[in-house]
């Protein structure tokens, strides 16, 4: 997976909306934290036998691969504006365990993440790799391979400059 042609791709994108919405020189972290937590939420939904013990639905893994990417979207957004630079690929988690467990590890890693940002000197850079390999594991264990992952990336990148230019 090409990490830094992700990041590049997704400043763009970045730099577009804050020019279009008139945002340049607005901290969004909180926001794209949030942003980050409802796509991992809607991630979370497409896959219903991870934890509704209570229903008869079926993982829908297309739905799926988008939420993830849009997912993507705001978890590179937020390195970017943390200056993340380290674009070597990551490693595999060796942990074992269920889709589940590591849904609840992201979820906990982005609650670390926002609370290191808040500490100055906070491990802010180290919380954010530690958040996107975990990230990337899930994908991993959700059986997404990375070139699924770049691909799907890529085209809702274009659906999202597609969304600016009609004025979303």
């Amino acid at each position: 997976m090409d990490l830094k042609q992700l990041f590049d791709t997704q400043l763009e994108l970045d730099i577009r909306i804050k020019k279009e919405k008139g945002l340049i020189g607005t901290y969004l972290l909180p926001e794209k934290i949030i942003a980050l937590q409802v796509e991992l939420g809607e991630l979370t939904n497409e896959l219903p036998e991870v934890f509704k013990f209570w229903s008869n639905k079926k993982n829908n893994y297309e739905k799926a691969l988008i939420e993830y990417v849009d997912a993507l979207h705001f978890l590179l957004s937020i390195g970017n504006d943390i200056n993340y630079t380290i674009f070597t690929a990551l490693k595999s988690s060796n942990k074992n365990g269920t889709t589940l467990e590591k849904f609840l590890e992201v979820y906990e890693l982005i609650t670390s993440f926002k609370i290191s940002l808040e500490y100055d000197g906070g491990p802010v850079r180290g919380t954010y790799e530690t958040l996107f390999n975990e990230f990337l594991n899930l994908g991993r264990l959700i059986g997404f391979n990375e070139k699924d992952i770049e691909q799907a990336y890529y085209v809702k990148n274009e659906t999202n400059h597609n969304r600016q230019s009609n004025g979303y």
